[in-house]
């Protein structure tokens, strides 16, 4: 096995690399160990408005973003560490071969990890990682998360109590379990870059088995990252088709807000408040864009100054 090395925390940038590592680089086991700034991924098959608060991720300035891997909604951040496995696909999905070599290396690493369901990791019985795969062109893509020093309260906010009940769709549910961060549990305090370090020389021991992408290799991973990553289409564009209804306030009168959502496109728009004028309403939203800033534009065209609090009733 040999490891590529990526030292960006670019959430964008680092799905990119995945992917491309993942089609590009086919006839040896690679190892991938890398971390991203806060951010919100979802599985290829998740609804992003069902899975988290839109609105609460852009008043924070915290992107979702869409994975090639199905599963579940995860949070990241910069106490959290990604593990991926490029293999050769060996018969039917097997989530006990690809956890075996991260599960020898925490242990190895003092940490007191069991499996734990199907793709879950666990220190007795609280979740430090989840796992998802994808297969595709006689390779294997197994990925997962290890819940270093996260920010427990972020991913308990974004991923767990962000979750809509006013959006209805087939998408895939995630589930929700209970968390623990890895560090406290360590005989011995240490930094998260000194335990990937340790995790990186019990998978991949040889300084000579790591490498870096080339010049030109790093320059098409930033073109998969502006043109699918950073795009509308893979992110908003295909999302599962829901329709969404809400009922609340608006500035203190009675609010009520209906849609449909179908490839990334909005229709049957109904939005009643005293308030707000309704046509308007329709007419800006009817046709528009599953995209958070343009409807947030739209938010303003029609509610001004209060804006932010209309957009936060709409997705």
């Amino acid at each position: 096995m040999i490891a590529i090395e990526n030292r960006s925390t670019d959430p964008f940038y680092n799905l990119a690399f995945e992917e491309y590592v993942f089609t590009t680089v086919l006839e040896q086991d690679v190892l991938l160990l890398w971390r991203n700034a806060p951010c919100i991924v979802v599985g290829s098959g998740q609804n992003i408005c069902r899975e988290t608060s839109v609105p609460m991720l852009r008043r924070r300035g915290i992107p979702a973003l869409r994975r090639i891997s199905g599963g579940g909604a995860v949070y990241h951040d910069l106490g959290n560490i990604n593990y991926t496995f490029l293999t050769r696909q060996e018969g039917s999905t097997d989530y006990g071969r690809s956890l075996a070599p991260i599960l020898a290396a925490l242990r190895a690493a003092g940490v007191p990890a069991q499996r734990s369901r199907v793709c879950d990791l666990a220190i007795g019985e609280k979740k430090i990682s989840g796992s998802a795969q994808r297969s595709a062109g006689g390779r294997l893509l197994h990925h997962g998360t290890l819940l270093f020093d996260a920010d427990l309260t972020a991913l308990e906010t974004f991923s767990v109590r962000g979750k809509s009940d006013c959006v209805r769709t087939k998408g895939t549910r995630s589930a929700i379990c209970e968390v623990t961060n890895i560090r406290p549990h360590l005989a011995e305090d240490i930094s998260v870059e000194e335990f990937q370090r340790r995790l990186m020389d019990q998978l991949v021991p040889s300084a000579g088995d790591r490498i870096r992408l080339t010049e030109e290799q790093e320059e098409e991973v930033l073109r998969l990252r502006d043109e699918k990553y950073r795009g509308w289409m893979w992110t908003w564009g295909r999302t599962p088709a829901f329709t969404y209804e809400r009922q609340g306030e608006f500035a203190g009168a009675p609010f009520s807000a209906a849609y449909r959502c179908r490839r990334g496109v909005l229709s049957d728009v109904s939005v009643t408040c005293p308030l707000l004028d309704s046509r308007a309403a329709k007419a800006l939203f009817s046709g528009a864009r599953l995209d958070p800033e343009g409807l947030a534009r739209s938010c303003r065209d029609l509610a001004g100054e209060r804006a932010e609090e209309l957009f936060s009733l709409l997705l």
